[in-house]
């Protein structure tokens, strides 16, 4: 199809990192299984699982912030390497001890190294992209990553209660695998002593403060903080659905319908690409998220009334056309918008904002749902998204309008 011609002519460079994160992302397979993990094989309760969850995702913080950082003072190359073989490491290291509270501490370390790999998969894309190609390199490598996270819940779906075990040690593989492709294939682009000496967007120093220059950009600002709160909305799908399923369902089916959840999400990702971002490429971020948190209401608003496995996948599919419109345009928005020696590290405040989110959520869901149904917190979810859709339509009115839309 003619649309698929968006991806055409992006570089090498951009096809070899697509590679490295899609196998990064199917890494992350024994992540989804988490919930489950810690409910049926450890025996948690859903407050103290989302405890531990949330910690997860604060090492994901720790992670994306600490990876941003080092990828805008040294070899982005060499730090992306790093991570995975982390990564590598503390999966090896959880398949020994996956059936203990032993297991907690390689998935928290884990977790947030993978987290940490994406701002500085990121800077190296925005390193070598065509300005004019930058939505679309940006969307490949969003499509690719979702291609993993299609393969890997599934993949993880159906070894959780068959072989726990195997699960953590392919995922460690994958790791490594990741490694030998960023190793021998990758270059690097960016020198870090060339860099330091250049201006900011503002004509300032290389060294300005990575928070006071993100506070001089409004927009951007808004942007970050908007996707924190998205990401708590987004994270129920993580910690509430697969534990709905199984209570639905069973924990067998649940299980498995958990991870085929993410199968069809993953599916939908592959087809629709292409084409949103054929038709949302020229328009402001603020715009696009406007329009697709009507989506995730709808979608996640669906989670709060079905019963039949088979509206869970439409409403998946509903939601997913949201996610699209999100994320295609978000580490373009950013990149339009980051002086050129803060790229990782405004790559990595994306990131940080979304794990941040992600940490808070599942403290908070699991409380909840001490006191209301799986069903209740679904629709107060989608009342959530609907606030934020009004919100940012504001502010693309206040920024984006007098601007002529435009991303800057």
């Amino acid at each position: 199809m003619h649309y698929l011609d968006n991806f055409a002519g992006l570089g090498r460079q951009v096809y070899i990192l697509c590679l490295a994160r899609v196998l990064g992302a199917v890494s992350f397979l024994t992540s989804f299984m988490t919930p489950l993990l810690y409910k049926d094989v450890l025996g948690m309760n859903s407050f103290e699982s989302g405890i531990w969850i949330s910690v997860s995702y604060g090492a994901g913080i720790f992670g994306t912030m600490a990876g941003g950082w080092a990828a805008d003072r040294m070899s982005r190359k060499k730090v992306s390497c790093i991570i995975l073989v982390i990564v590598g490491i503390t999966q090896f290291w959880a398949a020994a001890v996956c059936r203990s509270r032993g297991v907690i501490a390689p998935v928290v370390i884990g977790f947030g190294a993978g987290y940490g790999l994406f701002p500085v998969l990121s800077a190296m894309v925005a390193d070598v992209c065509k300005p004019e190609k930058s939505t679309e390199s940006f969307s490949l490598m969003y499509l690719v990553q979702n291609v993993g996270f299609a393969a890997g819940p599934a993949i993880g779906g159906f070894l959780f209660h068959r072989h726990l075990v195997g699960m953590f040690v392919l995922d460690g593989v994958i790791s490594f695998l990741s490694v030998l492709v960023v190793a021998l294939f990758a270059e690097d682009h960016y020198d870090p002593a060339r860099n330091a000496l250049a201006p900011s967007f503002e004509g300032g120093p290389h060294e300005a403060s990575t928070i006071r220059l993100l506070f001089a950009r409004k927009p951007l600002f808004i942007f970050v903080c908007s996707m924190l709160v998205i990401s708590m909305c987004y994270q129920m799908l993580n910690f509430n659905l697969s534990l709905q399923m199984s209570d639905l369902f069973g924990v067998a089916d649940g299980s498995r319908y958990s991870g085929l959840i993410w199968t069809v999400n993953g599916i939908v990702v592959i087809l629709l690409t292409p084409l949103i971002v054929t038709v949302t490429k020229h328009r402001h971020q603020f715009l696009n998220m406007t329009a697709a948190l009507l989506f995730y209401a709808v979608g996640f608003g669906m989670y709060g009334f079905v019963k039949s496995v088979w509206l869970f996948f439409a409403s998946t599919v509903i939601w997913t056309v949201g996610e699209i419109m999100i994320n295609t345009g978000s580490a373009a928005f950013i990149a339009a918008n980051s002086p050129a020696t803060h790229v990782a590290r405004f790559q990595s405040t994306l990131e940080t904002a979304t794990a941040a989110g992600k940490t808070f959520s599942p403290v908070l869901y699991g409380a909840l749902l001490n006191v209301i149904s799986y069903e209740g917190s679904w629709r107060m979810n989608a009342l959530i998204c609907i606030a934020i859709s009004i919100f940012l339509a504001a502010m693309y009115r206040r920024y984006a309008v007098p601007k002529g839309g435009s991303h800057e």
